[in-house]
């Protein structure tokens, strides 16, 4: 495995030449998931009052904008992992995941996460974050296995993920710098930070694939 750095010069090496296009699909990406998640919150807006009801709408809000978007999560993932593989990219490939044959596998595997996670941070917060590291490879494989089943996915990344978690948790750290500037700029730097670091995530899982032989 690489180290942080060396994920970072790669992510900037297969960045070069296309920061437009990764610039774009980004902007598009936070645009669709900003915008959904202010249009499913509208029916609830006028409830005000701080109950117990409310709580539960939110909630419900929540979940089913995370619905409607899981396809485009993985679409955005892939949109990286061809960028640094230097296939042809396109904008169009944010929208894979909501084709016939992908949206009810990529939207069963996300769904299966988003509930394993819950379940998880139920016990503690500690577990809930380790538990989302080693499920982080499961969109990349679910692109490169269109006949995996969103359970195996996930067991594959875990299985992947063995002892690489906190390598993994090492390289998201190291651009807490970035995310924080990216905060003060008002959202604006993500436009920049998110091709930064999925270009390099998209290297970390190339770089598992590897070392197992995949």
């Amino acid at each position: 495995m690489d180290t942080n750095q060396g994920y970072k010069n790669r992510s900037l090496a297969s960045l070069s030449g296309k920061w437009d296009k990764a610039v774009i699909v980004t902007a598009i990406y936070l645009l669709i998931t900003g915008g959904l998640g202010q249009v499913v919150s509208l029916p609830f807006s006028s409830q005000a009052s701080p109950s117990p009801g409310v709580a539960g709408s939110g909630l419900g809000v929540s979940f089913l904008w995370l619905v409607i978007c899981f396809p485009l999560l993985w679409g955005f993932a892939v949109f990286f992992l061809n960028l640094i593989r230097d296939k042809d990219i396109n904008w169009k490939t944010l929208f894979d995941g909501y084709k016939n044959g992908e949206w009810k596998r990529v939207g069963v595997t996300y769904l299966l996460m988003y509930i394993f996670l819950i379940l998880w941070t139920l016990l503690l917060i500690i577990p809930g974050i380790i538990k989302a590291f080693s499920y982080a490879m499961t969109p990349y494989i679910l692109k490169d296995d269109p006949t995996i089943s969103g359970n195996a996915a996930i067991e594959k990344s875990m299985r992947m993920m063995e002892g690489h978690k906190m390598e993994l948790f090492w390289l998201f750290l190291s651009f807490i710098g970035w995310i924080i500037l990216s905060v003060i700029t008002f959202g604006i730097g993500f436009l920049l930070l998110e091709p930064y670091m999925d270009s390099a995530f998209a290297h970390f899982y190339e770089d598992l694939k590897k070392q197992q032989g995949e």
